[in-house]
């Protein structure tokens, strides 16, 4: 989790609605069942797009943050991702 791997690398205090989201995570047995089963994830399935659920359930996919920029989300100049 995002909140936890900035804390490792002593990226100061957690703000209180990070505190919250994290005790939400580490507090639920299965994220990935809460979201497929919350009402956007049904919603979604539903629509057609269980795929698109089932990419934001991945944990640690990624080592790439996107960054909105100019109205694209793109990577973090000078950062390339460890599995490029």
């Amino acid at each position: 989790m995002i909140i936890a791997e900035l804390q490792k690398q002593d990226a100061g205090p957690a703000s209180p609605e990070a505190a919250a989201a994290r005790t939400s995570f580490t507090g639920t047995p299965d994220v990935a069942e809460t979201v497929a089963d919350c009402s956007s994830g049904r919603e979604l399935i539903q629509q057609g797009f269980a795929d698109d659920v089932a990419i934001a359930i991945e944990l640690d996919a990624t080592s790439v943050v996107p960054v909105l920029t100019d109205g694209a989300f793109t990577a973090v100049p000078g950062r390339v991702p460890s599995d490029a």
